[in-house]
């Protein structure tokens, strides 16, 4: 009796059919390799892929398409307010857009770590509407002033725990006060017309001070000198700030920072000085820039 050896035809998977999986891949007369193994599959797979409908955004009573930009969203402010609402895991960093590389953003991965990130507010949000309307109620004085850019200011973790680390002392010794204030400085740069960008001049005082977190200001100095002695200087009326604000010629804005200020309950001269407007903390922990803002001034009518 004379066996036979059966031969077992085998294909690897990248061969076979990519709905059945079991039949190899249609060659046909011309040499050309194609995904299916035959019309039935190749009409099976058209059919389905008509079938799945586009995804929309993740927030809930919206119903505009998915942008592959925007990780799950249709926009870059269902971004922030998918984050902000605990749709999605923010990035540590910046705290504001969805963790895509470990717990950070991309823009956050590829930034020197003690480098601030900037970016530009839309007119037509609600961060904006909340600002100019504070704008508007706390501007006392003088002529009028309208926003015509607003950048956003988010630091590095060890930057936001430093600050948090100092609020956290003067709540332990007797509680702390939370206040908006406004600095204005020089500015030698563009800024606002480029986008959110920061300069690397020396003499810029909105940039260096934006980049330190108030740890220098212009020329590297590390504090203001005034009446009330070598400080921080802000103001809780931003047109009292505005008298200090000078800009390059390249730019048709004046610009101011807004920031984010705690002093202690009961402050001393050593710590603190409030007169009137006029605020003056003695260290960086104490003052936080949250905000840039380009605006022009018009007479009022």
């Amino acid at each position: 009796m004379r066996m036979t050896a059966s031969r077992k035809i085998t294909s690897s998977s990248g061969n076979l059919c990519q709905v059945c999986g079991i039949k190899p891949n249609y060659v046909d007369a011309t040499g050309v390799t194609h995904a299916f193994c035959g019309k039935t599959c190749a009409r099976t797979h058209a059919q389905g892929a008509a079938a799945v409908k586009p995804s929309v955004c993740s927030i809930v009573g919206c119903n505009e398409p998915e942008s592959p930009s925007f990780q799950g969203f249709c926009s870059a402010e269902h971004t922030k307010l998918g984050v902000t609402s605990g749709i999605v895991p923010g990035c540590v960093r910046c705290k504001s857009v969805p963790q895509t590389n470990g717990q950070m953003c991309e823009n956050c991965v590829q930034m020197p770590p003690d480098e601030p990130q900037t970016w530009n507010i839309k007119r037509s949000g609600t961060v904006w509407r909340e600002f100019e309307r504070e704008w508007k109620n706390r501007w006392e004085t003088g002529e009028a002033a309208t926003i015509e850019g607003l950048f956003e200011i988010s630091y590095p973790s060890d930057v936001s725990a430093n600050k948090d680390a100092f609020r956290e002392s003067l709540e332990f010794a007797g509680g702390v006060r939370l206040l908006r204030t406004f600095h204005a400085s020089q500015c030698i740069c563009d800024m606002g017309t480029r986008g959110a960008v920061l300069c690397d001049w020396r003499s810029c005082g909105i940039c260096n001070i934006v980049k330190s977190a108030f740890k220098g200001v212009a020329f590297g100095a590390p504090h203001n000198k005034g009446r009330h002695g070598n400080g921080l200087y802000s103001f809780l009326d931003p047109s009292a700030a505005d008298r200090f604000a000078t800009s390059c010629l390249s730019s048709p804005y004046r610009v101011m920072i807004a920031s984010d200020v705690v002093v202690p309950k009961n402050p001393s001269k050593n710590n603190s000085v409030l007169m009137g407007d006029q605020v003056v903390v003695r260290e960086s922990g104490a003052i936080t820039p949250r905000f840039i803002v380009m605006y022009i001034k018009t007479e009022e009518t």
